[in-house]
């Protein structure tokens, strides 16, 4: 006689939530969060142990800002603001967020008891994705997506979005269903020119490859025979201080894959990357029972899950991800590496070959090379440089390239992504300069050299008669290429939260990540 399952949220989910086995919300997977590596570990130790989400840990949409002249501070920069969404974003590894699905195996029958342990079944999980496309005219869907974002920002910014805001229908086609139907009845005659379809897709593979393909449908004409891929889940041992009936409950782990390196040929034909920040994934886990003895002609049977909360991914990029994680370098030492120069070579370093009629010849002391003036050389020859060579060019090159980019672009916000360490004595006196409405061209000589100072531009470090300030007289230069007014010469707002962006102090203090609650085993009579 063989036994059903039914698969639910884990115990301590239920728990948290006061609801039970039968409830609609039982019937989800957990998705579950940690910041480091060894999540497994703390997994396997006590399930309960995760991260909380948080805001952060929502989906938001930029949209444009106009920001007012009387802010001060970062606000006086920022050009964009994020409107959150209710939908979940799950980090990538690179950004200290490592995630775990968890579920529960029930045995199907009245009262759903615990099916405890089972050589003839396993457990496992696939990665499907919810994949929206828009047609009809442009007119239509800018309107609609600019509604849907205007209904977004309402209570979020009430001074709602500017006009031109350009954004993609697809990506924001997150809401609920109850949401979705007030938002359609609204913007009904939008829609009777726009058509939105969304389809269940699975990730398939074969011989030929992977590719997102339709839920049950199969494989295009020549395409040969694949299959969904699967992701392994493992059933979590009893703990120590389990008591009997919690050791016969049934509860499952799997690693959700938040990044991936294949990439697939649409049928369109264009290469696109297998999982990617604009699609909707939701996890489904699985039993896969085996036939009994007897019967081993005869098909495992399979129970599904319900689908765990969709989710989106944050892209590698990703400012609130890439927060999290902290890289730290030191410029190499020109006093070590010029004792070392005196020393003989070692065989360390980067090593470059250079194929025959593959080299670059040019003349680096004339400027920069013209059209057509440079030269493929012989090549064939073996190159090694020492690996601070290659880091001392390359952040020369940051440094020297970082003005020009802020300054042809008018990406004025960029100034606020850095701080250093330590800040100028006189810091907070410049700072308190331009809070009061001073403005940039009263700045005394050796102001200018301060300011100087605060964006890394060390101007005191020439010859007295050519101490020549490079930060002041470009910003006072500066003016909006679509009025022709100065930018900062006549804005000491805009000027002070440049000054405010250099200061270290501004920068938020790591504090400990929420965990989740712990609620007692209901199994398990307090002792």
């Amino acid at each position: 006689m063989t036994v059903d399952f039914a698969l639910r949220a884990p115990w301590y989910v239920r728990e948290r939530g006061a609801f039970s086995l039968r409830d609609s919300r039982a019937l989800r997977p957990e998705i579950q969060m940690y910041d480091g590596p060894n999540f497994v570990d703390r997994l396997l130790a006590d399930p309960r142990d995760s991260l909380t989400f948080t805001d952060d840990d929502l989906w938001s949409y930029p949209v444009p800002v106009i920001p007012s002249i009387t802010a001060t501070g970062r606000e006086r920069l920022a050009t964009s603001r994020l409107i959150t969404t209710n939908l979940r974003k799950l980090y990538q590894p690179s950004h200290d967020r490592f995630y775990a699905v968890v579920v529960e195996v029930f045995c199907d029958s009245p009262g759903l008891p615990r099916a405890g342990s089972h050589s003839d079944i396993e457990v496992r999980l696939v990665m499907r994705r919810q994949y929206t496309s828009v047609s009809g005219n442009r007119r239509p869907v800018r309107r609609l997506a600019r509604n849907l974002l205007v209904e977004l920002t309402k209570k979020q910014q009430p001074d709602g979005i500017p006009d031109d805001s350009a954004s993609d229908l697809r990506d924001l086609w997150w809401a609920d269903a109850a949401w979705r139907r007030r938002f359609e009845e609204d913007n009904a005659e939008l829609f009777a020119e726009v058509t939105a379809h969304t389809d269940n897709q699975a990730w398939m593979v074969g011989a030929a490859g992977g590719q997102w393909r339709t839920v049950d449908t199969p494989p295009g004409l020549g395409r040969p025979p694949d299959s969904e891929q699967e992701f392994p889940m493992w059933r979590l041992p009893p703990r120590d201080d389990d008591c009997d009936a919690a050791r016969t409950r049934s509860l499952w782990f799997g690693v959700i894959p938040t990044f991936s390196a294949d990439h697939w040929t649409t049928p369109e034909g264009k290469v696109e990357q297998k999982l990617d920040d604009h699609a909707i994934y939701e996890l489904q886990c699985f039993v896969r029972q085996k036939p009994p003895p007897g019967r081993e002609h005869c098909p495992p049977k399979i129970y599904r899950s319900a689908p765990s909360e969709p989710f989106r991914l944050a892209a590698p990029m990703d400012p609130d991800g890439t927060k999290n994680r902290t890289v730290s370098l030191t410029l190499p030492d020109l006093r070590r590496l010029a004792a070392r120069a005196g020393q003989q070579q070692g065989p360390g370093g980067v090593r470059i070959a250079t194929p025959p009629n593959s080299q670059f010849v040019f003349n680096p002391f004339d400027g920069i090379p013209e059209s057509g003036s440079g030269r493929i050389g012989a090549g064939g020859g073996i190159c090694t440089f020492a690996f601070e060579l290659f880091f001392i060019v390359a952040f020369f090159l940051f440094l020297l390239f970082l003005p020009i980019v802020v300054f042809v672009f008018q990406l004025w916000w960029m100034l606020a992504l850095r701080f250093c360490i330590p800040p100028s004595a006189s810091f907070d006196a410049l700072a308190d300069f331009f809070a009061e409405g001073g403005l940039i061209v009263n700045l005394s000589a050796d102001a200018e050299l301060e300011f100087d100072a605060q964006f890394g531009t060390d101007t005191k470090a020439y010859p007295v008669p050519l101490q020549i300030p490079v930060w002041p007289p470009q910003l006072i230069q500066a003016t909006d290429p679509s009025s022709g007014d100065p930018i900062f010469a006549d804005d000491p707002n805009f000027v002070n939260a440049l000054i405010l962006g250099t200061d270290p102090n501004d920068a938020l203090k790591p504090e400990p990540p929420q965990l989740e609650p712990k609620p007692d085993d209901p199994l398990c009579p307090a002792p």
